[in-house]
């Protein structure tokens, strides 16, 4: 069940799910850079997800695992709360070591850090807060490389190195469109349409991008995707509790190419988006396989070492998917008898593969051109 899973590739034919479990510790390459990197903090203290709502987040079933396997002592749990202010006076506590931000406050954190990463200053957006021994707040973005890595653990670098003019389809404008419009330009997406009711919001954020970027309401998407002839990746990321969906113009390019969808939200697991991608036959990450993934990375940030995936992934598995678990996400987890593949192979210890690196394609493409 596990080794033989068998996905729609982007050129129509067939490929397997190329796991992502043999990861370097690269996320001072990807993320921070070398001269940016915090230090692991030894003695222990407490994280938390800072958001509202933030209720039922399964972030604490990825951390406090990652903590314990990875020999920390520290302690992970929720802080619900609106108000930026409050959310900042709790982080700069001396008992606090940093935690993960989520909306509303991945953009309003951002001016309190004292040191950001390229991938936080490029996106505009933290959703991961570090606190240094000298009291000095690292901020860094890991939720382009929960996009980014499952993507590429979706693909096989066959379709990368193939494909000269990748087209991509962000939904919305916000936090982690940004993230999304990040992960894209590394892949070196050739063009990426910013799909947003309010087009001005949109067209900040494609002019951040420049070329190759380009804002439009939903109703011209349409149009513009069928000038490119295909069409590669779709991320929603908007609440699921908006119940979005795609104009039906849009659907039906998504029926014809089938691209790889990644839907953001997991709350419910699954969305009005992901049913509809689902049922226009499309290859669908889930939100709470984005968040293992982006998870997995905070881990190797907060502890200095490999996530221990195969452990996460068990205990999200344990937490969210066993009937009468308690989790208060749990409910919004349905179906809870076919578990999303990401977690199922991880846990199982079959993702033994290789991720196929797209940024390393590129470059290899770029000098041989």
């Amino acid at each position: 069940e596990f080794q033989s899973v068998e996905i729609r590739s982007l050129e129509s034919g067939r490929r397997e799910y190329i796991p992502s479990s043999a990861r370097r510790l690269d996320v001072g390459v990807d993320s921070m850079g070398d001269e940016h990197m915090p230090r692991v903090q030894t003695r222990a203290l407490d994280f938390f997800i800072f958001g509202h709502p933030c209720s039922m987040s399964p972030s604490p079933e990825i951390h406090n695992v990652g903590f314990a396997e990875n020999g920390h002592a520290h302690r992970y749990d929720r802080y619900d709360h609106e108000d930026c202010k409050e959310v900042m006076a709790k982080i700069r506590l001396p008992s606090t070591g940093g935690g993960s931000v989520t909306i509303p406050h991945k953009e309003s954190v951002l001016a309190e850090m004292d040191v950001l990463s390229d991938a936080a200053k490029r996106i505009g957006a933290v959703n991961t807060v570090t606190k240094q021994p000298d009291g000095r707040l690292h901020g860094d973005n890991t939720d382009w490389l929960g996009i980014k890595r499952q993507i590429e653990a979706r693909l096989g670098s066959a379709v990368f190195a193939s494909a000269s003019e990748l087209v991509g389809l962000i939904c919305g404008a916000g936090g982690t469109a940004k993230a999304a419009a990040y992960a894209f330009e590394r892949m070196s997406v050739s063009h990426v349409i910013i799909m947003n009711r309010t087009v001005a919001r949109a067209q900040a954020l494609a002019a951040e991008y420049g070329a190759g970027f380009v804002a439009l309401a939903p109703d011209d998407t349409a149009a513009a995707l069928t000038k490119f002839g295909r069409l590669d990746f779709i991320v929603s990321t908007l609440p699921g509790s908006t119940e979005f969906v795609l104009p039906d113009a849009v659907c039906a390019l998504a029926t014809k190419h089938r691209p790889v969808v990644v839907e953001a939200s997991y709350i419910p697991r699954q969305t009005a988006f992901a049913k509809q991608m689902l049922d226009a036959g499309c290859d669908v990450i889930e939100g709470i396989e984005m968040l293992f993934e982006q998870g997995c990375a905070q881990c190797e940030i907060w502890t200095g070492a490999p996530a221990p995936r195969s452990q996460i992934a068990a205990n999200l598995l344990a937490t969210l998917f066993t009937p009468g678990s308690g989790h208060p996400a749990s409910t919004k987890m349905e179906p809870l008898n076919a578990p999303p593949l990401t977690l199922r192979l991880e846990a199982a210890g079959k993702a033994q593969g290789t991720c196929v690196d797209v940024e390393q394609l590129a470059n290899k493409k770029a000098k041989v051109m």
